[in-house]
């Protein structure tokens, strides 16, 4: 703009300042991070208004830079085209470190794939509705927090118990790794900490064993219990998943009878409602629709 110092600049300007400029760091120095905020001093831009620089590493094949001129570059519409583009960008924000180096790696990407989202976060939400219905007809229960067997059962089934608390203990954990992650575009740490959850969550299914449970009618709080524990904390997964993942976070709340008037709008997935125990006594979950299924190629097989 032809002013010369940043007060005049227009306020559609001053809103979007100070910009963030995502840059290789090959060309941080000299010219984006010496010439530039020299000129914007220059102009009148003052200390605070500097703009700042997210600096990516270089995707490498075999070791080597990619590059148009060695002629390895890959195609990343071809690479959505065929896995699906949910899938790319999961792999890609998740297997390089903001301003660190990564080889690229088709297998690596369908590593990822299967063991993250398909057999990890696809088999929690799939395994959680399919108990929710085969034992409870889908109702949730949050009655089993005043039954005084739950109370108990830090002193009856101390695993168990500890398993609970660290899954439901989790909404503050993500909740802050995720504010600090995303101020310093850490994406990486967002995604793992997603896993790790619905990884409790798995982890949750085996100690507590609800086919188990279920046969014992005088367990039945401890069952409700788990069964809200998991979907609960898949509900509050699908919010932190929305960035990278958006069409898997909106199936997941379809399958979950969650925000359904917000099918497809960004505000379905609001911070605010990261709080753990929203859903609400009574709430009834739809049935499971697999949302990552097997992807078949050469390299699978």
């Amino acid at each position: 703009p032809n002013v010369s110092n940043f007060n005049s600049q227009p306020s559609t300007f001053q809103e979007k300042w100070p910009a963030l400029h995502i840059i290789g760091k090959d060309i941080l120095i000299p010219a984006h991070g010496i010439y530039w905020p020299i000129m914007l001093h220059a102009l009148g831009f003052p200390d605070e208004q500097m703009p700042k620089f997210l600096v990516h590493g270089w995707w490498n094949i075999s070791g080597a830079k990619m590059s148009k001129s060695l002629g390895n570059v890959i195609d990343p519409n071809a690479l959505a085209e065929e896995y699906g583009a949910e899938t790319l960008r999961y792999y890609l924000t998740s297997d390089i470190s903001t301003g660190g180096d990564s080889d690229f790696s088709e297998e690596r990407l369908l590593s990822l794939y299967g063991t993250d989202l398909a057999n990890s976060l696809g088999n929690l939400l799939n395994r959680s509705l399919t108990m929710a219905h085969k034992y409870r007809d889908g109702r949730l229960s949050k009655a089993f927090v005043s039954n005084p067997l739950f109370g108990q059962l830090e002193g009856t089934n101390p695993v168990l118990a500890a398993q609970l608390g660290w899954v439901s203990g989790m909404a503050k954990v993500q909740m802050d790794s995720f504010v600090a992650s995303l101020s310093k575009c850490e994406v990486e740490n967002m995604n793992g900490r997603s896993l790790h959850w619905s990884g409790l969550g798995n982890s949750l299914v085996q100690i507590s064993s609800p086919w188990a449970l279920v046969k014992d009618a005088s367990l039945a709080s401890i069952l409700d219990a788990v069964l809200y524990h998991l979907l609960e904390s898949l509900r509050i997964i699908a919010i932190y998943c929305s960035p990278v993942l958006p069409k898997a976070a909106n199936g997941m709340f379809d399958q979950l009878n969650w925000k359904s008037e917000l099918n497809g709008k960004e505000e379905r997935f609001s911070l605010t409602d990261a709080e753990w125990g929203m859903l609400p006594d009574g709430h009834f979950v739809g049935k499971p629709v697999p949302l990552f299924p097997r992807i078949e190629t050469d390299k699978t097989s």
